[in-house]
């Protein structure tokens, strides 16, 4: 199944909650009923100090994202709950604007007519492809072939996009399909059940030799026994060859659909295309736009994430007012016309008891003051671990801890530089009495510190030098611990750093992406990136994870059930979760008892708003949630979903 990130669309009156358009990507209903609930929700926000306009509000196990359209609409983007708030929060408020300047010059019929292709991009259901086959039978050819060279003409929406990236994808309507060359970390089959998970289709290649082909009668069992329910289908590549075997001999042999191929035949592009995506679309059950395969694709690299756009109503730089007659948003010329898939829903909501005010308050830019412990708190935002050898530093891996990438590459050069110059072991001239202050390195504003030991390097970087202390205290321990785990094997060592990938365990033990509790219930999610490990014992502790998870698990129940160390159970959920495999809840309610367990970031409170602050303070593992929240004098339900977060965040914990 499709992992789908928005699953419904509407666009509703701002006052009466009325449908004015509606479009559902997935086969999940978000009723009348519901939007009646996230109204109560929306009113009960606005009328709470203190936090932010943007938060999402719960209706049952949907999560609900908002944003204005002109001051008379919302629109909402009705997710499962498992997105990055930040970027549905971006989305929102782009899809508002893009809808605003639609209705330029248009009715909103032509809204109502034309909302899916309005949001483009901005909405859409992930679909995996996996590619699988021997070293060189052509995969990386083939993914050439379907990409290209150059970008097709512009002057038109596109319907499909392809992302030339670490994993490459198309898009067509509102599916994305996600392509994996197995290749790189995946060439061991001890991670195949991993990758596997949440595949929507295989294409198993072959170069059409018979020796290949009976490699691939292999690799197809061990595929069969990994993923039995997983649509499959044989590309034989390398048709043009005066020894390979005939596209219908080798159904025969494998039996299973194959398809001939010349993945180096330009003019056989199209073909590949139409093929691949036929096959997606008909898995999903939607329609193939009925267009040139030329006029629906155009090839670009994947931008970084955008800053979050102006809330609607504002002018960029924090003024409020109307907008001005270019927009402060781009939006594409429409594509298509004609209906969509949404339908216009014109009467009212039947409860007629409840009544929303005109004058709730509109979403507008504040300024948020954040006080000073917490403003002074150090963020972790990148790791970097390094081996050295003969005078070379090799990275072994880097995480980043934060949504913005930290530089890894740059942040390398910089402490081979300072080590070049005895920065970090001391100044062999003598020159410099002490190098601790050759140890800081100041990087884009940020602070870099830096420890070393016999063999490798620790560079941790962090927002400023509040904790400078504590944290190298963690560094020195850790490297500790390095040196004796490996202490007996640099005799033999061959130069390959993979053997040292996992310290990953005792670095995320002590320096944790993210705290995990073991109350947490761990979900799994069918569809994530590259896991940028090449260890098997790295990769066995994963899938041995992975394979464990049935359903929802605790944390807990996993680290008794699995026959590994428990900073490994730990270690690995968090690699999953970065990476996006799995996601974490916790289950509270108005009588769950809260301890303040440390101050929330500043990012959480310019989120959220002033109010979490205090809402922190008042959680003494004393008062139940509900009379913390009554202490406030916020709403129950506004500051639930806060509440949870504040909690998975490591801010708060539950004790009863």
């Amino acid at each position: 199944m499709c992992s789908n990130l928005i699953h419904n669309v509407i666009l509703i009156d701002k006052t009466t909650g009325e449908v004015v358009t509606r479009v559902r990507f997935w086969k999940i209903d978000f009723t009348d009923d519901d939007i009646h609930e996230f109204m109560q929700g929306y009113v009960d926000l606005m009328e709470t100090e203190g936090l932010s306009p943007d938060t999402p509000v719960y209706v049952g196990e949907h999560k609900v994202f908002h944003s204005l359209v002109d001051d008379d609409m919302q629109l909402l983007l009705v997710t499962d709950g498992r997105d990055e708030d930040r970027t549905i929060i971006r989305k929102a408020r782009e899809g508002a604007a893009r809808i605003s300047t639609a209705l330029r010059g248009n009715t909103i019929g032509y809204v109502k007519d034309n909302l899916d292709d309005i949001l483009d991009e901005l909405v859409f259901t992930r679909f995996k492809v996996s590619f699988v086959g021997s070293g060189g039978v052509g995969k990386s050819t083939l993914l050439r072939l379907l990409f290209g060279k150059e970008p097709a003409p512009g002057g038109y929406v596109p319907t499909i996009n392809v992302a030339v990236d670490s994993s490459e994808t198309i898009q067509f309507g509102t599916f994305l399909v996600t392509i994996w060359d197995f290749a790189g970390q995946a060439v061991f089959q001890d991670l195949w059940a991993f990758y596997f998970s949440g595949t929507d289709v295989i294409f198993l290649i072959t170069d059409s030799s018979f020796r290949n082909v009976m490699q691939t009668k292999s690799l197809l069992r061990t595929i069969r026994k990994e993923a039995p329910a997983v649509p499959l289908f044989i590309i034989a590549n390398k048709q043009d060859l005066p020894e390979s075997m005939r596209a219908e001999k080798i159904q025969r042999l494998l039996g299973a659909p194959t398809f001939p191929m010349v993945a180096t035949d330009k003019t056989r592009r199209d073909e590949f295309i139409r093929l691949m995506l036929d096959v997606a679309t008909k898995t999903v059950g939607v329609e193939l736009p009925d267009r040139p395969l030329s006029e629906m694709i155009t090839v670009h690299r994947k931008d970084k994430e955008a800053e979050l756009p102006p809330r609607p109503g504002e002018i960029p730089g924090g003024a409020s007012g109307s907008q001005d007659e270019t927009g402060w948003i781009e939006a594409g010329e429409s594509g298509a016309s004609g209906s969509s898939s949404g339908t216009a829903v014109k009467e009212p909501m039947t409860d007629s008891t409840l009544e929303y005010p005109v004058n709730v308050e509109t979403e507008s830019e504040t300024v948020v003051e954040i006080p000073d412990e917490i403003a002074e708190q150090a963020i972790v935002l990148h790791a970097i671990v390094i081996v050295q050898s003969n005078g070379m530093f090799n990275t072994i891996y880097e995480i980043n801890y934060g949504d913005e990438e930290v530089d890894a590459t740059a942040i390398a050069s910089l402490i081979s530089a300072l080590d070049s110059f005895g920065g970090i072991d001391g100044d062999p001239s003598g020159v410099a009495e002490s190098s601790d202050a050759l140890k800081r390195i100041e990087h884009e504003g940020n602070l870099v510190m830096v420890e070393k030991s016999e063999h490798f390097v620790l560079g941790v970087t962090v927002t400023n030098d509040s904790e400078e202390d504590k944290y190298r205290k963690i560094m020195a321990s850790l490297l500790t611990d390095f040196e004796e785990q490996f202490e007996d094997r640099w005799s033999s060592w061959d130069g390959d750093v993979t053997i040292f990938e996992p310290t990953v365990f005792s670095l995320l033990n002590k320096l944790p992406v993210r705290p995990v509790s073991l109350d947490y219930v761990v979900r799994p999610r069918e569809v994530g990136k590259p896991i940028s490990f090449d260890s098997r014992e790295v990769g066995r502790s994963i899938v041995e994870v992975k394979t464990a998870l049935e359903g929802s698990e605790t944390v807990g129940s996993l680290v008794r059930s699995l026959n590994l160390p428990r900073e490994n159970v730990i270690g690995a959920l968090q690699i999953m979760e970065h990476f996006g495999w799995v996601d974490f809840q916790v289950n509270i309610g108005p009588q769950s008892v809260p301890r303040k367990v440390k101050n929330p970031d500043p990012e959480t409170v310019k989120a959220y708003g002033t109010a979490v602050v205090n809402f922190v303070d008042y959680c003494d593992g004393e008062t139940s949630l509900e009379d913390v929240v009554k202490k406030v004098g916020v709403s129950y339900n506004a500051m639930k979903f806060v509440a949870t977060k504040l909690v998975l965040s490591g801010v708060l914990e539950i004790v009863a």
